[in-house]
């Protein structure tokens, strides 16, 4: 008990340890000059004195915390227990949440008020009003955090602090801190005890460091007094053990970890400390046991890397799909073991499978599609096996441009655009080479000739598409026989003549980024406000996505107005906002709560009001 105030821990496994203090008399206003610029600092916002100082806590020391106003915790009681079956509580974001037993949370003597480790509730919210506090600071368990999170779809930065290990043993003093820091700028008086409610101290972990392993993983000799004085300038309690073999290089080091360094788990953990602490500039730059060779990229390798940059640089998107497509045609190859009867044969073309991406695309309203594909294709040979071929292909459709307030309706993609990606795809495939297109006939619309040898095709691509989609285009280049790469002599593979060329066929092959295509539906809504010409859209755009959170997936201006209905001196901005939850479908509530609060943030921090 601290100041009248009973803390009671029923759940010591998700809360091993529990403290809070009261401070009356405090003075809840905006925050001085210094902690406001600490707090903006991180990309926060300044919300009072006592808020800013658990937001100052959270980031400049590593240790959430949260205040109550005292005088909504009925019964003088603040409780840790499991959320009751159906018990619901609205956050601090404004929307009311339906918790379960697993969730572990903070109440008084008849409801919750937070979500432990996670978020605070809206009713105990310090305001103007608050003049009695009771500040926490609690030691969650990670894993209970996590489950929290994860079942309320609620990601915050103390929940992101919390599932990474809190340093149980200085709570008090970081608590004492944050009082000190409140008496400081918001006044108040503190009672002469603190609660400190706790399970026994965790037993602290010892690691044994041998030096061998530090020499083996960082390439260099390090002596292990070094080491253990390394260790011993962060914390570590470092005892040097001499080996069995009493040799130089031989010894092992005893070392305690302290309570604050939850993510030292391992030996390896430690020669990481120890590489950083030594510097990673002064470790030797030869490679051990090898030495670098001075032999080429494969052309291919090169030949792939000016693709990705060519058709990177044009907007494009790159998938890496399955090569087994619907078949039955006597010019597919069916597989012995498929994956899936639906998909049992081998692709003759890659376009047959960006046309299967572009459907899947339409299906879910996307009609601006900008796809590409390195892979292989087969050929069906009778009695032998099938001729594989490199190639590369690309399908474009809808929107040549992203749209802007400047062009609302951006063209479409038509022949011409994709002829002139065929163009400049054919010269970064095969530099230094002569690229021609020919006119051809029916659904092919060009031919791509490389030294006077048809390697491609540029062709309208049939869709299984609904009425509004826009016609799709497609080109397709042969790259190599990779058949022909094991069975030619180096020189003698036109394909590969071509690839080698240019940047001296020694290019390093990039790494592109891989994202998975989202699993769960977005959610979008516009909004159209009336914004004083001297502010400007960064600034709008900032707010908009510091409000809206890590759930904006896309923010874009389409529409600029003025005329009847603008007040003079202001201009009608439309945005679109694209809300996706990674893990699960968003409800309706949650979309319009977050769109009421950053309507409420605009309006408050800028003057900005939604156009009606």
């Amino acid at each position: 008990m601290t100041d009248g105030v009973r803390v009671r821990v029923e759940d010591p496994a998700g809360c091993p340890r529990y403290l809070g203090a009261v401070l009356r008399g405090v003075r809840v206003g905006d925050s001085p000059e210094w902690l406001r610029r600490c707090v903006e600092s991180v990309g926060g916002r300044s919300v009072n004195n006592v808020v800013d100082v658990t937001n100052y806590m959270l980031h400049g020391f590593g240790q959430p915390m949260h205040a109550f106003d005292l005088a909504t915790l009925r019964g003088a009681t603040v409780v840790v227990r499991r959320a009751r079956a159906g018990e619901t509580l609205v956050t601090l974001d404004g929307l009311r949440r339906t918790l379960d037993p697993d969730v572990l949370v903070i109440a008084d003597a008849e409801r919750a008020h937070g979500i432990a480790g996670v978020m605070g509730g809206q009713e105990s919210e310090v305001t103007e009003r608050t003049t009695d506090i009771f500040l926490e600071v609690a030691a969650f368990d990670a894993r209970a955090v996590r489950q929290a999170r994860r079942r309320l779809g609620l990601s915050t930065d103390a929940s992101y602090r919390f599932e990474r290990g809190t340093d149980v043993e200085h709570a008090d003093v970081w608590l004492q801190h944050a009082v000190h820091l409140i008496s400081e700028v918001a006044g108040g008086r503190q009672a002469e005890w603190h609660a400190d409610v706790r399970v026994a101290a965790p037993e602290q972990r010892r690691i044994t460091l041998r030096v061998q392993r530090v020499t083996r993983l960082l390439g260099e000799a390090i002596a292990a007094g070094e080491i253990a004085t390394l260790l011993r300038s962060i914390g570590f309690e470092a005892v040097v053990v001499p080996g069995t073999r009493m040799l130089v290089g031989d010894e092992e080091l005893s070392v305690l970890v302290p309570p604050w360094r939850a993510d030292v788990t391992a030996e390896v953990n430690l020669i990481e400390d120890v590489a950083r602490l030594h510097g990673y500039d002064s470790l030797s730059s030869e490679l051990r046991p090898y030495r670098a060779g001075s032999v080429p990229d494969h052309p291919l390798n090169a030949m792939a890397r000016r693709i990705r940059d060519t058709l990177g640089g044009a907007g494009l998107l790159e998938v890496r799909p399955m090569p087994f497509v619907q078949g039955g045609h006597d010019s597919h190859v069916r597989v012995t073991n498929p994956i899936a009867e639906s998909e049992a044969w081998l692709r003759v073309s890659l376009l047959e499978t960006l046309a299967r991406r572009a459907e899947y695309n339409l299906s879910h309203m996307q009609r601006n599609v900008r796809l590409y594909e390195l892979g292989s294709t087969f050929e069906r040979r009778d009695a032998a096996l099938p001729l594989e071929e490199m190639r590369v292909a690309l399908l474009v459709m809808g929107d040549r441009r992203p749209q802007h307030f400047t062009e609302p309706r951006p063209p479409a993609w038509d022949e011409w655009d994709a002829k002139a990606l065929a163009e400049r795809l054919a010269m970064a495939a095969f530099p230094g080479t002569l690229v021609t297109l020919t006119p051809s006939t029916g659904d092919t619309l060009w031919e791509i000739v490389v030294a006077a040898d048809v390697q491609g095709w540029v062709r309208r691509v049939p869709l299984d598409a609904p009425v509004w989609a826009a016609p799709a285009f497609g080109v397709e280049l042969r790259l190599a026989r990779l058949s022909a790469v094991a069975e030619a002599p180096p020189g003698q593979n036109a394909y590969l003549r071509a690839a080698g060329q240019g940047r001296g066929g020694a290019d390093r092959t990039a790494h592109p980024i891989v994202r998975p295509l989202p699993n769960t539906p977005a959610a979008e809504f516009d909004l159209a406000l009336l914004v004083p010409d001297a502010i400007g859209v960064d600034a709008v755009e900032r707010v908009m996505r510091r409000t809206v959170g890590e759930m904006l997936e896309r923010l874009s201006l389409f529409d600029q107005f003025r005329g009847a209905g603008v007040p003079a001196g202001q201009r009608s901005l439309a945005w679109r906002l694209t809300l996706r939850h990674p893990e699960r479908t968003l409800r309706d509530r949650e979309v319009e709560g977050r769109r009421e609060k950053l309507l409420r943030t605009l309006e408050s921090e800028l003057g900005i009001r939604q156009r009606s």
